[in-house]
């Protein structure tokens, strides 16, 4: 199935439970009580997206197939963002993303669940060519080669650079998009993404020969 397709499938299947009532969540889940049809949980991600996500993501681990189909439906723009300029990659990051939600670890990973879920189709995907400017304004320095990924992967475990920079690096240097993007993706700001890859590509810089033992 390519791309256009698999999004319009899901969203004419979304569109058929979108008018259905809620299947009594919120007796189960106090997070989603006040949602009284699916379009109502979503808008409930909007406001408080952990707590909605958790109480989806439990119902279900407990066998409530529809909980993680709210859960995917959410997270499809931020898809779209991954995929951009490869569009063909849609079908698999969406097969990526159902087993991701249905394998996350929600007691070890309780809070920016959106950013881990997105996080781990990042890296299940392959690898797009690093990009060599993060934006107009802040011209970005090459990324540490002769492989970006694995550069920043060693880069995390020496503690050279911690979680949240590493997966901005990560979607910026790899993924290959722009800042904007990568906010949009990670929950965060445009100017953050920023400051985080100057920052960290700098002090990768001063630790070019450690990097590259």
């Amino acid at each position: 199935m390519d791309a256009r397709r698999a999004l319009v499938a899901l969203n004419d299947e979304w569109r058929s439970l979108a008018v259905r009532g809620a299947p009594g969540w919120g007796r189960r889940e106090p997070a989603l009580a006040a949602a009284s049809d699916l379009a109502g949980v979503l808008a409930l991600i909007r406001a408080q997206p952990d707590p909605v996500l958790a109480a989806l993501l439990r119902l279900g681990a407990a066998g409530d197939r529809l909980a993680h189909r709210v859960v995917l439906q959410t997270m499809l723009g931020k898809l779209v963002l991954l995929c951009t300029g490869r569009p063909d990659l849609l079908p698999e990051a969406i097969s990526e993303l159902w087993l991701a939600i249905a394998e996350y670890p929600l007691a070890r990973r309780p809070r920016a669940i959106a950013a881990n879920l997105a996080w781990t189709v990042q890296r299940r995907l392959p690898r797009a060519e690093p990009v060599r400017q993060v934006s107009d304004r802040y011209p970005a320095a090459e990324p540490p080669e002769p492989d970006a990924s694995g550069t920043l992967g060693e880069a995390r475990r020496l503690g050279l650079i911690d979680e949240p920079t590493h997966r901005t690096l990560w979607t910026v240097y790899v993924a290959g998009l722009t800042s904007a993007q990568a906010a949009s993706l990670l929950g965060s700001t445009p100017e953050l993404v920023r400051w985080r890859c100057s920052r960290a590509l700098r002090k990768l810089a001063a630790h070019a020969e450690l990097l590259a033992a």
